[in-house]
């Protein structure tokens, strides 16, 4: 049996756990990002824990170079090259965008067939999109910045009207702040709210508050729709905090928090995608990333 290092590099901690193709090994470890600098200093943390595996597989927070092993865009870890992992301990390494690594683990680990069309959805502090063809990964969708032309003036990392840039927990609040600016309707939102604080009040029955979730929703319909179109995809496997805590936001069936249905459907060139929630919780990037191993070995 195979043994892998599964390392999963989010926005603020780097967490990993030893696995095999049964799944995690190991109770996962975790770093802070600001404690670790480099590669090098990642890999001294791990070098005598880890002298007898097969292969590393990370999963990234990042739109990744897959033949270079370079993270190009990350938040802390712009311009790394992974490379000395590789080197250290003289294995195969596989580096993906952590939203592709997390549908190769559904395929690997996950309820659903081996060679599945699927795109799995992560909505967490950014969107992400993850692609399966017959089975086959369909790297680099960065779907989080398809242009969804809502107010049609916002501009984000270069991009304009990016869904990210409306419906990912990081974003969202600062959006809130500026629909209550030219709100004149009495609510308990203050602009101050985290994402966390927005959808309490959206719970608590404020009216403006399930408004802008109202809206929030018709977003990720139109993200959904476009990825759907794009892929002629008929299942979106979704995680990440944001679904995850909030379930309902990415249910177009039966929602009681929205003021008014969303169809889907009004999104979809053919009939609207099921839309599911994944079985993982927080781990699914670590097995997507030991699912990323396993197959560069394989390959």
């Amino acid at each position: 049996m195979v043994s892998v290092l599964a390392i999963d590099i989010g926005g603020s901690t780097i967490r990993g756990a030893r696995a095999t193709e049964s799944g995690l090994e190991e109770e996962p470890w975790a770093f802070t990002t600001d404690t670790i600098d480099s590669a090098e200093t990642l890999v001294d943390r791990l070098d005598e824990a880890y002298d007898d595996i097969d292969a590393i597989g990370v999963a990234a927070a990042a739109v990744v170079d897959r033949q270079t092993n370079e993270l190009l865009d990350v938040t802390n870890w712009s311009g790394w090259d992974l490379t000395p992992l590789a080197d250290t301990f003289s294995v195969p390494l596989a580096v993906e965008n952590d939203a592709d690594a997390s549908a190769l683990g559904l395929k690997r680990y996950g309820d659903v067939g081996p060679s599945v069309d699927l795109a799995y959805l992560t909505i967490s502090t950014g969107i992400g999109v993850g692609i399966l063809r017959n089975g086959d990964l369909v790297p680099g969708a960065e779907a989080g910045f398809v242009n969804i032309n809502w107010d049609g003036d916002l501009r984000y990392s270069d991009v304009n009207d990016p869904w990210e840039a409306y419906a990912a927990g990081k974003q969202l609040p600062k959006r809130v702040r500026e629909w209550l600016a030219d709100d004149d309707r009495e609510t308990a939102l203050t602009g101050t709210e985290d994402a966390k604080e927005f959808f309490q009040a959206v719970y608590a029955g404020d009216h403006v508050a399930r408004d802008y979730y109202t809206r929030i929703k018709r977003i990720n319909a139109a993200g959904i729709g476009t990825i759907a179109n794009l892929f002629s995809t008929d299942l979106v496997k979704v995680g990440g905090g944001v679904a995850r805590n909030n379930p309902d936001l990415v249910d177009y069936d039966d929602d009681p928090n929205a003021l008014e249905p969303v169809d889907l459907g009004d999104y979809c060139m053919l009939s609207p995608p099921t839309i599911e929630l994944t079985s993982f919780g927080v781990d699914l990037e670590l097995y997507g990333a030991a699912a990323a191993a396993i197959e560069r070995l394989q390959s």
